[in-house]
Parts: structure tokens; C-alpha cells; sequence
């Protein structure tokens, strides 16, 4: 909803589409997490943008 903020923190060139942004911690006991796809893998398309501690 705010990809303007997104964009400038996470230093995303104008050219560059914002698919999905996704911010929390992972809940391991919530049942679709055990969910497995044949899909790629994450690391093989997605880009991961952090923040500083």
C-alpha cells in the first residue's frame, strides 16, 4: 500500500516492479507452513531486502 516508502528504503529502481512485500516472523506451528510445493525454490527468483539491527 505504501510501495513509494517501500521503494525508497529498500533502494528499488523505478524500473523494477514490487511483486510482494512481506514483513513478520515465521509461525513453524502453523500448518500451512509444512505445505510443500515441486516448485523453484525461493532463492532462485526472489530477492530479499533486510533491514539493519
Amino acid at each position: 500500500m505504501r510501495s513509494d516508502i517501500v521503494r525508497e528504503v529498500a533502494k528499488i529502481p523505478e524500473d523494477e516492479v514490487i511483486m510482494s512485500v512481506a514483513m513478520g516472523y515465521p509461525d513453524d506451528s502453523f500448518a500451512a507452513n509444512a505445505v510443500r510445493s515441486d516448485r523453484e525454490h525461493n532463492h532462485e527468483f526472489v530477492r530479499h531486502v533486510g533491514f539493519a539491527d
